[in-house]
């Protein structure tokens, strides 16, 4: 044992490499030498005189060999140590203790070996991964079906993580649910398109948190301590988020059926980098389809522009918008649905587009509940999907969704002038098919109900054109009327009836305080004379009720409205459902009314109380012009009487004037004028009136008036008042002119000139013959009416009147003369001969008038 022991501890195993070349330099020394001595000795060798010479050389080389070798052996030992070195540096290990520096050297090495063996496993690995990462992003330019990816994606995680089962699952439009888009060896427990809830999922974790969920153990976990669940088969699990550049869109869940292996991070690390180029390539796929399905609805759009902008109305247009939709979102039957005007429960599809076989009817009326899917469309105005029409439970949600085996549907408010008027409803045999397309819908909901309210419009221009057509014949006869009001009124109702949809209508004329049966049609009582006969009281029914109070009304139930009165019923042999009356007013005061009953197809609107209330004001402007045409002849008549008698009195300026003033209740004020004023006297008038006697002196007067009166008012002039033998007449009363001087002067020459004529006259008629004489001044008067009520003058007042008289007392001297004024002769504009008179009228001078300056 001991000698097992002292060969164990003096052989080579374990030393030192300078321990071994001793040792080994030794054994092939020391034999060679021993041999050597050996053979010298016995062969008598060392007495050669060279055999201490070689024995030396031998010595001298085998120390220079020995010394070369043991260098030799420390390279190898520094290089075995700096091996060891960085073997351990690099590839970790614990730290080589042992001198033998070969076996340092092959440990080395086959850590090296070890670690290339793992890093060579990892690079292909590595290589795997990329690879599957290539196949991953060159399939999006194979496929462009989303779930096709995400299926590759989960069958390559399963492969890098040596699995077996797996699902991938997108979040839904709400965030509510998790939709299992691919699945893998789950069997029946999760299948395509199942939805799970988002609160209940240990997924929603990922999806918060923004990062993976490693589960070593399910029931062992403190974060969520629960069983574990058959989809996972075993108890360990990893969920891996789908992260975009935006957000989370779902997550990646895998497992194994067997629990010899529980995830790590490791397994994390492995699928990030899948995760991430499928989640790019997901969402390069969304992002492309979005790019294609916007440059179809831009078209799309385009095509809806263009369509209401075309010359289609009605259904046709309404078609042609809908069969755009459809391109995009591919329903069974749309359905156009609007509130019917004036009923707050009732509907009406006017337009219907159906894809397969249906019962509903178009242009059908329904009544809505309260609390119905159309009932919240309508009040809250916002968009409603159903997914499942099944739990619909009102009795139209039944008729329109449930029995034709709807699956699911959209409706969408249709906004009419600032008001939601309708719905557009879409329905598909498949569910969650329209919340993709939702925010699409709901602008060509917009589209639609800006092609609706064209249509719409397009109808009330139409109705409007043909309403005011009617109502400017109505206005046109009643303007060329006889204004026989018989006529008129019998026309009004006539029109009425073949514009208005109703089934009769009366007219009543207001006597007193009662109505009176006027016009109708469509009434049939039992003889003319009852129907004339036919008397309301005011307040009496809904015509009286209107006639009282001023004010429209209307009634589409009268069996509810306080106002309608049965016997009238009975009276006229009508039975009335609904009642549409305006009164006719005028100056104020209501002069009648005009009632139509019963609304064919539908309820009396705002639109009806407008046209039938312009008809009334026609027929009101038209009563009471005939009134006022009556009341015009009378006072035209009353007119041409008074001025026949009264122009022989006043002048016809006067006359005017004063009519005016009554007509207007203005009256004639009293204005400060200049005036020319102009007198014409009879010289020797009393001695000539005891001649001839006083029967012949007034025709006398009155020749000589006549004459002189109507060369005053040819002149632009009025006789003021008569002065026995002689008149005063003013120029520039009340119309005033430049010329009124002029007019005068004029007027004096052609009475000088006619006294020869006149005297003619007188001779041959009254045996006599007369002078006279004229005087002519202009000054600044008072004109207008004096006097009382029950008698007025429109005379003048004034220092120049008196002037006047005082000028004409100068032409006594000279019979047949005319003597004008200074400032008569300054306010004439043309030229005249004068001659001048040894006389003056207070400052100013006084000429005789010859007749005008030629010159």
């Amino acid at each position: 044992m001991k000698l097992e022991n002292w060969i164990e501890k003096k052989s080579l195993k374990g030393k030192a490499l300078h321990y071994k070349l001793t040792i080994i330099f030794g054994l092939f020394f020391l034999f060679p030498v021993l041999g050597f001595l050996m053979f010298g000795i016995r062969y008598n060798l060392m007495n050669d005189e060279y055999i201490l010479l070689f024995f030396l050389g031998v010595l001298i080389f085998s120390l220079l060999g020995y010394i070369m070798l043991r260098k030799l052996f420390g390279e190898i030992a520094d290089i075995s140590k700096s091996i060891s070195q960085k073997s351990i540096e690099q590839f970790g290990g614990e730290s080589q203790t042992g001198t033998d520096e070969i076996r340092n050297i092959a440990q080395s090495f086959n850590a090296i070996e070890n670690q290339f063996s793992k890093t060579f496993q990892q690079l292909q690995k590595k290589s795997s991964e990329i690879s599957i990462l290539k196949e991953l992003s060159e399939l999006c330019y194979v496929t462009f079906d989303s779930n096709e990816i995400l299926y590759v994606t989960l069958e390559r995680s399963l492969i890098l993580t040596n699995s077996d089962v797996g699902s991938a699952m997108i979040l839904d439009r709400d965030r509510n649910l998790f939709i299992v888009r691919a699945t893998i060896g789950a069997g029946e427990y999760v299948k395509i398109d199942d939805k799970i809830d988002f609160e209940t999922s240990i997924a929603k974790y990922a999806v918060i948190n923004k990062s993976p969920i490693v589960v070593e153990d399910i029931e062992k976990d403190t974060r969520f301590g629960r069983a574990n669940r058959p989809q996972y088969a075993s108890k360990s699990f990893v969920c891996m988020p789908i992260k975009t550049s935006k957000d989370i869109i779902g997550v990646l869940t895998i497992s194994r059926r067997k629990d010899d292996k529980i995830y790590s991070q490791g397994d994390v690390d492995i699928l990030t980098p899948l995760l991430s180029n499928a989640a790019f390539t997901y969402e390069n796929l969304r992002l492309l389809k979005d790019n294609e399905k916007g440059e179809l609805i831009l078209k799309i759009v385009e095509k809806i522009y263009n369509v209401i902008n075309s010359s289609l109305r009605d259904s046709e247009l309404l078609h042609a918008i809908m069969n755009e939709i459809q391109v995009i979102v591919p329903f069974s039957i749309a359905m156009v649905i609007t509130r019917v005007e004036n009923i707050s429960d009732q509907i009406k599809i006017i337009d219907l587009l159906a894809n397969e076989p249906t019962d509903i009817p178009p242009k059908a009326f329904y009544q809505y509940q309260q609390g119905s899917i159309i009932d919240k469309v309508l009040r809250q105005g916002s968009t409603l999907i159903i997914d499942d029409t099944s739990v619909l439970s009102s009795e139209i949600e039944k008729k329109l969704f449930v029995e034709p085996g709807y699956k699911s549907c959209i409706l969408t408010p249709l906004k009419m002038s600032g008001v939601i008027n309708g719905i557009l409803v879409l329905t598909a045999q498949e569910s969650d098919m329209f919340y993709s397309a939702r925010e699409l819908v709901e602008w060509m909901a917009n589209a639609l109900s800006i092609a609706i309210e064209r249509n719409r419009l397009s109808e009330s221009v139409v109705k409007r054109n043909k309403e005011l057509d009617s109502i400017k014949q109505i206005g046109s006869a009643l303007a060329s009327s006889t204004f026989d009001m018989n006529k008129v009124l019998k026309y009004t109702m006539d029109m009425i009836q073949v514009i208005m949809n109703v089934e009769a209508g009366t007219l009543y004329l207001v006597k007193g305080n009662e109505l009176e049966f006027a016009a109708g049609f469509n009434i049939e009582l039992e003889s003319l004379k009852d129907m004339k006969n036919l008397q309301l009281k005011m307040g009496q029914g809904i015509a009286g009720y209107v006639a009282a109070r001023g004010e429209s009304i209307i009634i589409n139930d009268t069996i509810k409205s306080p106002h309608f009165d049965p016997e009238i019923d009975k009276t006229t042999g009508f039975k009335t459902l609904s009642a549409l009356c305006v009164p006719m007013i005028s100056q104020g005061k209501v002069i009648g009314v005009l009632e139509v009953l019963n609304k064919i197809n539908g309820d009396f609107g705002p639109n009806d109380e407008d046209l039938l209330q312009s008809i009334a004001s026609s027929v009101s402007i038209a009563i009471e012009n005939a009134r006022l045409y009556k009341e015009t002849v009378s006072m035209a008549e009353h007119e041409r009487g008074v001025r026949s008698v009264f122009q022989k009195f006043v002048p016809k300026e006067i006359v005017d004037k004063i009519i005016l003033g009554a007509e207007t209740e203005k009256e004639m004020l009293e204005e400060v004028k200049t005036l020319t004023l102009l007198n014409i006297d009879i010289r020797g008038f009393s001695k000539l009136s005891r001649k001839i006697g006083s029967q012949k002196t007034v025709p006398l007067l009155n020749y000589f008036f006549s004459v002189m009166g109507g060369i005053v008012f040819k002149n632009h002039g009025m006789v003021d008042k008569y002065l026995g033998d002689g008149l005063l007449a003013l120029f520039g009363a009340p119309v005033s002119s430049t010329m009124d001087a002029d007019n005068a002067v004029q007027a004096a020459l052609e009475m000088k000139k006619s006294v020869a004529t006149v005297n003619d006259y007188f001779a041959k008629k009254f045996d006599a013959s007369i002078s006279i004489g004229i005087s002519i001044h202009t000054g600044e008067v008072v004109v207008g009416g004096f006097g009382f009520d029950m008698k007025m003058d429109y005379t003048v007042i004034g220092d120049p009147v008196n002037d006047v008289f005082k000028l004409q007392a100068l032409t006594k001297s000279s019979p047949n003369s005319i003597l004008v004024s200074e400032k008569t002769c300054h306010s004439a504009r043309f030229h005249l001969e004068l001659r001048d008179v040894d006389a003056t009228l207070g400052d100013l001078k006084i000429y005789e008038l010859l007749g005008y300056n030629k010159d």
